[in-house]
């Protein structure tokens, strides 16, 4: 695989500054002094202008959407290989942080949809009622991110919430062409269509479905977490379906109607 050291504006600008020499060069050599200069002249000013100005406002090529959308695919693959070996079955939940603990978390139960009133500092919890494995969310690094350098206030109403959705994801990210999401009743429904890493989805999906709701990535994890976060209780996926013709997925999110989990610090025990 070749990779160009330029891009197109770069090769841009260096191909007019030539121009613009070798207009410049014929029309001292000739000295002819009329209208056939004059017009070499110009051309050459323009081009040297032209020239300038495309190397002044290039920048290098972003990475490749497909690309980056697949350098995480192997690490999710892994981490549901393990859950699956060790008998876990149940759809991830994003919880909402509680006390002095600060991160959204993702549990996932082992099978079912219970999850514990405390959530201990440990990553395999063994309360009898529902044992799970606690695990930090794939997309709450880029939330962290958003919130300590981006200045991202997280809004706890759900309208204005379910608004800033859609501006993160379409506007400041740029993750999709179009994303909607809309309550259904219990639910929240979310349809993308025109996702930039639909790649890794579509490969994780090849491999193996039940990834996409037991350990979720890219924007159903971000919006799994932004739920959690804005409006204060656990959510997690009901369902995952892919889009192939529109590079779309639609998914659907559950919340807790019951009260809220807490954190059991670190020195509980699971």
């Amino acid at each position: 695989m070749k990779v160009r050291p330029y891009n197109d504006y770069v090769l841009s600008g260096i191909v007019l500054l030539a121009a613009a020499l070798v207009f410049l060069a014929i029309a001292t050599l000739t000295d002819r002094s009329d209208l056939s200069s004059a017009t070499l002249f110009l051309l050459g000013v323009a081009c040297f202008l032209a020239g300038v100005f495309m190397l002044s406002f290039s920048r290098s090529d972003p990475l490749d959407t497909e690309v980056a959308s697949l350098l995480p695919v192997a690490g999710m693959l892994n981490v549901c290989r393990i859950c699956a070996d060790l008998g876990v079955r149940g759809d991830a939940w994003f919880i909402p942080p509680s006390g002095d603990e600060k991160g959204i978390q993702e549990f996932i139960p082992v099978e079912g949809l219970e999850i514990p009133e405390v959530f201990p500092d440990f990553s395999f919890l063994t309360d009898p009622s529902s044992p799970g494995i606690l695990l930090s969310p794939s997309a709450y690094p880029l939330l962290d991110y958003l919130e300590r350098k981006g200045g991202l206030a997280v809004p706890s109403g759900e309208p204005e919430l379910l608004h800033g959705i859609r501006e993160i994801c379409e506007d400041v990210l740029e993750l999709a062409e179009k994303v909607e999401i809309e309550r259904e009743g219990e639910t929240l429904v979310m349809s993308v269509k025109g996702y930039r890493l639909y790649p890794g989805c579509l490969a994780i999906a090849t491999q193996s479905p039940k990834c996409c709701t037991m350990h979720p990535c890219g924007i159903c994890s971000l919006v799994a977490c932004l739920l959690a976060r804005g409006l204060s209780v656990p959510w997690h996926l009901e369902h995952v379906r892919l889009e192939e013709g529109r590079r779309g997925l639609v998914v659907v999110y559950g919340g807790l109607t019951g009260p809220s989990p807490r954190d059991g610090g670190p020195g509980s025990s699971g």
